[in-house]
């Protein structure tokens, strides 16, 4: 009998062309050399406006597409698991953005061919992602000061750390914290903050970890609650965000819950996997368990 002839899986490549690291390229060139083609057959797709990845990674998923590869940053990731939630589609990243905060967590390295190696390797874990008026958030949500700086930073073509750090102290000193009444699982809480941080992963992007003991897979939300900090010590606090012990200092409180209900005074900016979005003054955010495929090293 003549050999049966191994199934190939379906895998496309979402390239947002704007993102952060846009010196480095994903191209058919890199793919032939890199991708084990006797495992996959590939398509490379550009996204040509914002919600594009969206519509071309539900398109994959109804075709029955096995893979769909992120290439950009968080907001690329944001789009392609919305294409893709709750169907049977594998989440792939090769991150090319500013912060790439999912692909820190993850440990997926940021060198192209590394990468795609991780894809060669197939490994599959099911992680958790959270809904924010029913919006997608793979990573970590936010308002305050954290949503402004997300609003600022989106309107601006330079990219990368110092950009985002520069809207930072340029802010900082004007922003006054903002009022807050939460609910918790039930638990009541009000206040004043800079800013209020809901984390599935551990970190911001660029290595910050806003929830160092987060875990992406634990069916839990850790609400990170940040107070003003005087500016003085503002340099300190960036150095305990580095360093995994912002939970040392008493100007952040971390407290994890599945369901949580906020009121704001009015509509404000939340920041959505690095991405600037307008919503209600009340917000609804809830954990959906193990709900999204990656594949991870």
């Amino acid at each position: 009998m003549p050999p049966t002839t191994q199934h190939k899986k379906k895998i496309v490549f979402i390239v947002n062309p704007v993102s952060g690291s846009i010196k480095r390229k994903l191209n058919k060139r890199t793919l032939e050399h890199h991708l084990d083609k006797s495992q996959f057959d590939y398509q490379i797709l550009f996204t040509e406006f914002p919600g594009h990845a969206i519509e071309l990674s539900r398109n994959a998923a109804q075709n029955n597409v096995d893979i769909v590869v992120a290439v950009g940053g968080d907001g690329s990731v944001n789009e392609i698991a919305r294409g893709i939630l709750g169907t049977d589609t594998v989440l792939g990243i090769i991150p090319f953005g500013s912060g790439n905060g999912l692909a820190h967590h993850l440990h997926i390295p940021f060198l192209v061919g590394r990468a795609i190696h991780v894809i060669n390797n197939g490994k599959i874990r099911e992680i958790d992602t959270l809904s924010v008026n029913n919006k997608v958030c793979v990573s970590i949500a936010g308002v305050g000061f954290d949503a402004l700086v997300a609003k600022k930073y989106e309107k601006i073509k330079s990219r990368g750390f110092h950009t985002y750090f520069k809207i930072i102290l340029q802010e900082y000193i004007k922003y006054k914290p903002k009022k807050y009444k939460l609910n918790i699982d039930g638990k009541n809480m009000e206040g004043k903050a800079l800013f209020i941080s809901f984390a599935n992963s551990n970190q911001f992007g660029y290595n910050a970890y806003i929830a160092p003991h987060a875990k992406i897979d634990d069916g839990l939300i850790d609400v990170c609650i940040i107070k003003k900090v005087p500016l003085a010590q503002l340099i300190f606090l960036a150095n305990l965000l580095f360093l995994k012990k912002i939970e040392k200092t008493k100007y952040i409180q971390i407290i994890q819950g599945k369901e949580i209900r906020l009121k704001r005074k009015k509509e404000k900016p939340v920041n959505i996997d690095g991405e600037y979005f307008k919503l209600s003054k009340k917000l609804h955010i809830e954990i959906n368990p193990k709900s999204l495929k990656v594949i991870v090293p």
